[in-house]
């Protein structure tokens, strides 16, 4: 058997991986380049491979037309570069990932938080460009005095959606003593009392919170959630942190409540373009800071994401149910077989 592995994986992991088959290993973050249909078509049949195991490239048509493959594993939280129904027609499992990057996203949307309470980089830049010196007390105290911030423990922070991110963000503004609002109708009330969140409707949250934090998956329904009208309802003193995808925010809107300061800033870890020119509009504002979608990219995201899909890679191949398989459909028919 031998599996080719394009994401990214530990030593560890890969000689896990190498008790069950003979591994190819590529790694999309050496290459970068994202295989589409076509050429991950003709990589995984030059390589001979029954496992595929991805991180950012496309299986779909191709990839099923012309390769064999006796298991697929996404190191995703969801399987979304991953043709799932085509992979169940054919009786193959998909094996993902769920909360591989949890904490680092949320690790990153505190940070946010605690940069822009303080005024931290503002505060930095104008110490690089400052005028006035220590030689007159009086102006220097003046000018910083006009950045001074809040502390997180006195902020309320709304978190839009209550998955594995936004749960990890709640846990560690715990620490802190933030009260946390959370919008979510489809979680569960002990979702919110196990991380101590408060529930609400998104218009109470918007209103209240001094800190929106976007935590919820792309779907027709949070597409564009946070539009114009959204936007005013909340507070001239609040932010708006979003590191999870652009799709769920109005950009134009976001752009004219940063300019105007109707908010008074964003922390936000995606735009539409990408990867983000230095022309781009939002980097010009001094009440935004932006990363270049670097939430999930911490070096302990590839120990989780190997760690979680080998316990699963490891559990297929005893014969046992993996924890987080895309379609259970294959798991049944397995079973259904086996004992027929």
């Amino acid at each position: 058997m031998k599996a080719l592995v394009t994401a990214s994986f530990t030593d560890e992991g890969l000689d896990r991986l190498r008790r069950l088959a003979d591994v190819v290993y590529e790694p999309w973050h050496e290459s970068h380049a994202i295989l589409r249909f076509e050429e991950l078509a003709d990589k995984v049949a030059q390589v001979g491979a029954d496992v595929l195991l991805v991180e950012v490239d496309l299986v779909h048509g191709e990839v099923f037309d012309r390769c064999k493959l006796s298991l697929i594993g996404a190191c995703r939280a969801d399987p979304l570069t991953v043709s799932v129904e085509r992979a169940t027609d054919l009786g193959i499992p998909v094996l993902y990932t769920p909360g591989r990057n949890a904490e680092a996203v949320a690790e990153l949307a505190v940070s946010f938080m605690l940069l822009l309470a303080r005024n931290t980089l503002l505060v930095i830049s104008s110490l690089r460009t400052q005028t006035e010196t220590a030689a007159d007390p009086k102006e220097y105290m003046a000018r910083y005095e006009k950045m001074r911030g809040f502390e997180l423990g006195c902020a309320t922070v709304g978190l839009v959606g209550l998955g594995a991110v936004a749960r990890a963000v709640a846990r560690k503004l715990s620490g802190f003593g933030a009260r946390v609002l959370a919008y979510d109708p489809y979680a569960p009330e002990e979702a919110f009392t196990a991380v101590g969140a408060t529930r609400a409707s998104l218009e109470g949250l918007l209103k209240s919170a001094d800190f929106v934090s976007i935590h919820c998956a792309v779907t027709d329904e949070t597409r564009g959630l946070i539009d114009a009208n959204r936007l005013s309802l909340m507070k001239r003193s609040a932010y708006l942190v979003n590191t999870a995808r652009p799709d769920m925010v109005d950009e134009d809107a976001l752009f004219a409540a940063l300019e105007s300061r109707s908010i008074a800033g964003a922390g936000l870890d995606l735009l539409r373009e990408e990867p983000i020119s230095p022309t781009n509009r939002f980097l010009a504002l001094d009440n935004a800071l932006v990363t270049p979608h670097i939430g999930g990219a911490s070096h302990d995201v590839v120990r989780h994401q190997t760690n979680i899909l080998m316990d699963d890679v490891e559990r297929w191949f005893r014969g046992e149910r993996p924890r987080f398989l895309a379609n259970p459909a294959v798991w049944e028919r397995r079973t259904s077989t086996s004992n027929s």
